[in-house]
């Protein structure tokens, strides 16, 4: 194995290690996330420790109409879920995405994740019409420009490798 070659593995494995913490993180914040609006909905005296204020508020942002099916999804659909389950299956799909290093997977975690930063411009949006900041979905939207930045460079790094393959041939 060339030094070349074994650089490119070594950062293809750094890349897709940091995408798979990322994700794990997301996991565990969007399950945070999952417990404290159900918390929430069963006791209205219950005080998450995300509630710090009347501004600095998760259960502001997770009991309002954008809380679950963001706010998009008719309320009779069996999709009118917690958006946090969504962020569980988010996370979990680029985790496993991650684990080919293939173009077309990548292309895919890409795709995925510029779609949930979209996702999370108009959260964020909807956050500042509620006067609020939610420390949790302020969490979401970082580990998720994280995860599109990290996956715009594992497919710049795939199309690296493979147009030096093509060129040694």
């Amino acid at each position: 194995m060339t030094v070349e070659k074994k650089m490119a593995t070594y950062s293809m494995q750094r890349l897709d290690a940091a995408l798979l913490w990322l994700c794990l993180i997301g996991v565990g914040v969007s399950y945070y996330a999952y417990v404290v609006e159900t918390a929430k909905e069963k006791d209205k005296d219950y005080q998450p420790y995300c509630d710090i204020s009347e501004h600095v508020s998760c259960t502001k942002a997770f009991m309002s109409e954008y809380g679950k099916g963001f706010g998009l999804i008719p309320k009779d659909s069996q999709f009118y879920l917690p958006n946090s389950l969504f962020g569980i299956v988010f996370y979990t799909t680029v985790a496993s995405l991650s684990l080919f290093n293939n173009y077309w997977n990548t292309a895919l975690m890409l795709i995925v994740s510029i779609i949930s930063n979209l996702f999370s411009i108009y959260l964020s949006r909807i956050l500042y019409l509620l006067e609020d900041v939610c420390i949790v979905c302020v969490s979401t939207y970082v580990l998720n420009a994280l995860i599109m930045i990290l996956s715009l460079r594992k497919i710049r790094e795939i199309n690296r490798v493979s147009s030096k393959k093509r060129k040694t041939k």
